[in-house]
């Protein structure tokens, strides 16, 4: 008597892949990240040096 087998979807062993899911946000590259901070940190910088003079502070 042969015995029934049953197979289930692979599914990764239950993990689930966040990166397959497409999402519409707003994606930016890594060095898109780093640039903007090194914007940021410049625009502290010059703001703490040259705030004072120019607002009046």
């Amino acid at each position: 008597m042969a015995k029934e087998k049953t197979t289930l979807p692979p599914t990764g062993a239950g993990l689930m892949r966040f990166f397959d899911e497409d999402t519409k946000a707003i994606k930016v590259s890594p060095r898109g990240v780093i640039a903007l901070t090194l914007i940021l940190v410049a625009l502290e910088i010059l703001l703490n040096a040259f705030g004072p003079q120019i607002f009046g502070g």
